[in-house]
């Protein structure tokens, strides 16, 4: 498909974590994947990366502190909440964290690609 964008993926659930992999692959993007949020900080201290997706309840700290941490130190990234639970986020607060959007399980493919293309065109 060509997007070819560098990800990151930071998910302790392996099912997820490969679904996101390989959805993110397909879609032609470099994807590395970490399980917990300080593997994720330390990786992006490391590399730049073109987006984040992220568990909203991964070990150690949770997405929405990553989130802020991206936003301070690499505020170029986009960053990307994935979770299955069905409440409201609020918008607002999630913008403040520097959170682009939410991706909800199950994860859809098409969904995926249209949320990097309209964020990373």
């Amino acid at each position: 498909m060509g997007i070819s964008f560098k990800i990151l993926v930071i998910e302790d659930n392996p099912a997820t974590q490969e679904a996101l992999k390989r959805s993110l692959s397909r879609l032609g993007c470099e994807v590395f994947a970490v399980d917990t949020a300080e593997g994720g900080i330390d990786e992006l201290s490391r590399t730049h990366y073109d987006a984040v997706f992220a568990a909203l309840c991964v070990r150690e700290m949770g997405a929405r502190s990553v989130a802020r941490w991206v936003k301070n130190n690499s505020p170029q990234t986009k960053f990307f909440v994935v979770t299955s639970w069905k409440g409201d986020l609020e918008s607002n607060l999630l913008h403040l964290d520097g959170i682009h959007d939410v991706i909800r399980k199950p994860l859809i493919f098409t969904e995926i690609r249209d949320k990097l293309l309209e964020y990373l065109g």
